[in-house]
Order: C-alpha cells, then sequence, then structure tokens
C-alpha cells in the first residue's frame, strides 16, 4: 500500500530577534514605495532555489538581452565543430544596415567568428549578430526559428524572438526570470566561452569601444552579464557572480536608467551572499526513509536514500520552515536496483517552491532463492 509521510525539517526558532532582510526589500530600499525597476529575478542555480521572483514572469521586450539567444547558439555551434574561432563570415548588406549599437563591420568584407562574438558580447552590436545569424541559420529568420526552438527546449516559457539582436517588436517578449534561465544555461553549458560577457572593451576597425556592463568593475565576483535598453522596456541588466563558491544570478528589467539597474543588482548581490547560504537536507546514500518492509527479498528490511541530493540557498539569520512529504510503496518487490525509483520526496519552502526527486534503495535488494520465495509466500497465505 502506498504510504504518505509529512516533516518538518526546521522550524522558526520562536525567540529569535534577527530577521534576514528580504532580497526585494533589499532592492527596493533605494525607492521604499515603488521600487525602481519593473521586474527582479535572483536565483541560485546549484540548488535552484529561486530567491526573489517580483514580477518575474511579465512580458516585456527584452531588448539587448536577446543576445544571450544569438551567443547560446553561436557557443553551441563552436562546441559541435559547425563553425570555429576563426571561420570567416561574410558581411551582407542587410548586417551592415542594422541600427542601433553597432561594432562597425563593413559590407563585402570577412569577419572571424571570434570578432563577431566579442562584438555581441562586449559592446552589443546588432550589426554583429545579424552576421552571425546569416551565417548559421542561412537567413536571419531561419535563424530565429532556432532561437525560439531553443527557448522552448530550455523551459523559456514566456519568450518569443522575432530578431537575433533585441531591435524592438510587438512580438519580442520575454521575462525576468526566463533571462535567468538563459544566462544559467550559457554559462552551465558553455564554460569556455563564458569570460567573453565579461571583456570590459573591444577594438574593432579602429573603434575602441567599452562594455556597458558597469558591474564588471565592481569588487563582487561578477564574472558575465548582458545590458540591455529599449525606450519602451527600460534599462535591463543579467548578471551572474560567485562569492565563497556560491554562485547567483540576478536579472533587473525596466529600470529608468542604468544606474538603478546596476545599483539594484548590487544589493540583491550583497544581501544573498551576506545573509544566505546553502543548507543540504538529504544527501545521497542518507537513510531517508529505514527499514522498508521487502518482499521475496533476501533481506527482510531495506532503506531508501534521494537519486539526488536535496537542498535550498535560505537565509541564515532565521531559518524557514521547509516541509518534506514522502511517499513510498510498500512492501518492496524484489529484486530491485539501487537506481529504481521506489517512490519520491517533495521539499516545500514557506514561498511555494518545490525541490522533487525519486527514492532509490540505499544498496540494491536481491532477490530471495527460490526455497525463501516459496516460504515467504506461505507464511503471508497462512498469515504466519
Amino acid at each position: 500500500m502506498p504510504r504518505l509521510l509529512a516533516l518538518l525539517l526546521t522550524a522558526f526558532a520562536l525567540n529569535q530577534a534577527i530577521v534576514a532582510p528580504s532580497l526585494a526589500q533589499e532592492a527596493a530600499a533605494i525607492s521604499p514605495t515603488t521600487p525602481a525597476y519593473r521586474a527582479l529575478f535572483v536565483y541560485h542555480p546549484a540548488t535552484r532555489t529561486v530567491l526573489t521572483a517580483e514580477n518575474a514572469n511579465v512580458k516585456m521586450g527584452p531588448a539587448s538581452l536577446t543576445k544571450l539567444m544569438t551567443l547560446y547558439l553561436t557557443f553551441d555551434a563552436l562546441k559541435s565543430g559547425k563553425i570555429q574561432l576563426t571561420t570567416p563570415v561574410n558581411i551582407s548588406e542587410k548586417a551592415w544596415r542594422t541600427g542601433g549599437s553597432k561594432m562597425f563591420v563593413e559590407v563585402g568584407k570577412q569577419v572571424p567568428v571570434e570578432d563577431l562574438i566579442k562584438g555581441i558580447a562586449i559592446v552589443s552590436g546588432n550589426d554583429a549578430c545579424v552576421a552571425i545569424a546569416e551565417h548559421l541559420g542561412g537567413t536571419e529568420e531561419g535563424f530565429v526559428q532556432a532561437m525560439n526552438a531553443k527557448a522552448k527546449e530550455l523551459g523559456m516559457n514566456n519568450t518569443t524572438f522575432a530578431d537575433s539582436n533585441g531591435l524592438p517588436s510587438p512580438s519580442q517578449l520575454t521575462t525576468a526570470q526566463d533571462v535567468g534561465l538563459l544566462l544559467t544555461a550559457l554559462f552551465r553549458d558553455f564554460p569556455e566561452y563564458k569570460h567573453y560577457l565579461a571583456m570590459e572593451e573591444f577594438t574593432f576597425n579602429g573603434i575602441k569601444q567599452q562594455n556597458r556592463n558597469g558591474l564588471l568593475h565592481a569588487d563582487m565576483g561578477i564574472d558575465a552579464g548582458k545590458t540591455g535598453h529599449t525606450e519602451e522596456s527600460g534599462y535591463h541588466l543579467a548578471s551572474t557572480a560567485v562569492q565563497n563558491g556560491e554562485r547567483l544570478v540576478v536579472v533587473v528589467m525596466g529600470t529608468d536608467g542604468f544606474n538603478a539597474r546596476e545599483g539594484q543588482s548590487m544589493q540583491a548581490y550583497r544581501t544573498a551572499f551576506a545573509n544566505y547560504a546553502t543548507k543540504t537536507f538529504f544527501k545521497v546514500g542518507d537513510a531517508v526513509v529505514p527499514n522498508v518492509p521487502v518482499w521475496h527479498g533476501s533481506s527482510k528490511m531495506a532503506n531508501l536514500t534521494v537519486a539526488e541530493p536535496l537542498a535550498a540557498f535560505l537565509a541564515t539569520t532565521n531559518t524557514p520552515e521547509v516541509k518534506a512529504t514522502i511517499t513510498y510503496q510498500q512492501p518492496i518487490l524484489a529484486p530491485a536496483a539501487a537506481d529504481k525509483p521506489l517512490g519520491e520526496i517533495t521539499l516545500t519552502l514557506p514561498s511555494g517552491q518545490t525541490f522533487t526527486t525519486a527514492l532509490v534503495p540505499q544498496t540494491p535488494i536481491a532477490q530471495a532463492g527460490f526455497a525463501g520465495r516459496f516460504l515467504q509466500s506461505m507464511a503471508s497465505l497462512f498469515g504466519l
């Protein structure tokens, strides 16, 4: 019969006076009545913990954060061997004429892939995006189809791309959460290319330009990021930083200036790094559910453990209440391999976010011999 077990892993200390401020409260401190941003998303990738999600699923124009997807597909083509960093890319008239921010490519010339990557990541060149999109997709329209397919694959359920660079379009929309997922996927899948998003300047065609991400100069452990801006959407900034082995992703969208997007991001980082830490509740190998009856096994009992660690990034000054719900089938029918799912465990944070993994045998469960199985069956039949 299925069995359900609910546990409270940690509880609020009733006499505790110090309470960690929420990231949203800290980020809004500059403007206590109205936050200086339209959306804020703060994420801990290692534990998949969402620390803050203020308007994180409200759709708005991505502006140049679109370029993170263009870079993702470019890095994917590099990793698969479809292109090399030295591969020359022809510059079409369409790429040359593309408005907005530019790396200043020239029509009819050939530019190495690596220079186009720098032009996209460092100086946010719209012309570079069109050039690489045409090279990889045949046309920019073909490349955009690949962008949207990849967005779905990455779980960016509220995103639609209309071009490769982020120039305004009514149909081009994303959310702070989707951008956070994209940036996380980018440095997870292509760590060897992430450094392009941390370069502070780029010179091409005799023109020197600075990266618009002012956080790269801050002593915060920020090692990648991308800015974006349109009149309609406001100023955006997606970034990631590491301190003491903990990586965070912060996405701020819709501020009224570049100082605000950087200030809100810094405030979120400071609060999280100072007041939060990884709490591991169950490790692989722990006897999460001990002494579960086994049917037809060489042993009468078995322990269940987690298929993967269960952890969350939580406030340290006031440990929140976390609920664990465990379901499993008993008795276990032998044999059962060490990776066979026999139930599941779900952690629920006060925010409502859940983490679920399978329950599996702590060690392989061997089947009893014929005589042993026969005796167990007879004992069950006669109620012995």
